[in-house]
């Protein structure tokens, strides 16, 4: 079939819209309805498939023990916040030390690659099963649940008003070393709908904010999921990988979906433990 005007502009956009809705209508109704402990078990899935992929872009090759250790630690740091954020500081510290570990035991006495590998390993357990606690946590504070949703809702429209705006008017290259695909005016319309979506969620669902300070810290998750998407895009350019993997049609990744949260995170957690506690 010949393309239609517009078509190579937009190719892929059924993909992803066909894909994030349905997914977005399930996180919403967890985040709503699930028990914590549920809730957590989600989020440790979720951090087991990123570095699942994670580690396909860091260290690639077969897999050895620091690899699976590294698995099951990503998915263990979501779930060490049901015992109270003293647990889950203990368990990033046993994270690093038995990454570090695992990866010295299977280093065939090269020291300094068995450095290397463990460096790599515990970063990412910490990078993915370390900043997706931060939202358990988020969940698990009085109110914790509207403030979780705050930060998917903000940003998703962070996403949505950089796609769409980047693809009608992107001209300037943000990062082009980074990440080619990302504009200056992309971003730009990335903070403006995080902006909103944050004023929005505030005035309607937030009782102990005003929309001016949600459209504030709407911005700043904004800013910070933009971070997290060249961050991740970082890695994959040095694996030379275009996408993280291939399970969800149209975003590619789950590390390619939730790059944004990653970042903004931990930055809503600190600012609801030091601002609105």
């Amino acid at each position: 079939m010949a393309e239609t005007p517009g078509s190579a502009k937009w190719g892929g956009l059924d993909r992803r819209v066909y894909t994030a809705l349905p997914l977005f209508v399930v996180v919403v109704f967890l985040v709503l309805y699930a028990p914590l402990w549920a809730l957590a078990a989600v989020v440790a899935l979720a951090a087991a498939l990123a570095m699942w992929e994670y580690l396909r872009l860091a260290l690639p090759g077969p897999w050895r023990t620091d690899a699976v250790v590294g698995l099951v630690l990503a998915a263990a740091l979501p779930l060490s916040v049901l015992g109270g954020g003293g647990a889950l500081a203990a368990a990033l510290g046993l994270a690093l030390v038995l990454g570090t570990l695992a990866s010295l035991l299977t280093g065939g006495g090269d020291i300094d690659a068995a450095l290397g590998r463990g460096r790599r390993a515990a970063w990412g357990v910490i990078y993915t099963g370390g900043l997706l606690a931060c939202l358990v946590m988020i969940a698990a504070l009085p109110g914790g649940r509207r403030w979780f949703l705050f930060e998917v809702v903000a940003v998703a429209a962070a996403d949505v008003g950089a796609y769409f705006v980047g693809r009608f008017l992107g001209r300037h290259k943000l990062a082009p070393r980074l990440s080619p695909g990302k504009t200056i005016e992309g971003g730009a319309g990335g903070l403006a709908t995080g902006a909103l979506a944050g004023a929005l969620f505030a005035w309607w669902f937030l009782a102990d904010i005003n929309p001016a300070a949600g459209a504030c810290l709407g911005t700043v998750l904004a800013a910070l999921s933009v971070g997290g998407d060249l961050l991740e895009s970082s890695l994959k350019r040095a694996a030379g990988a275009k996408d993280s993997g291939a399970i969800l049609p149209g975003h590619g990744g789950v590390l390619d979906r939730i790059d944004g949260h990653l970042a903004a995170a931990p930055a809503l957690l600190l600012a609801r433990l030091l601002w609105w506690a």
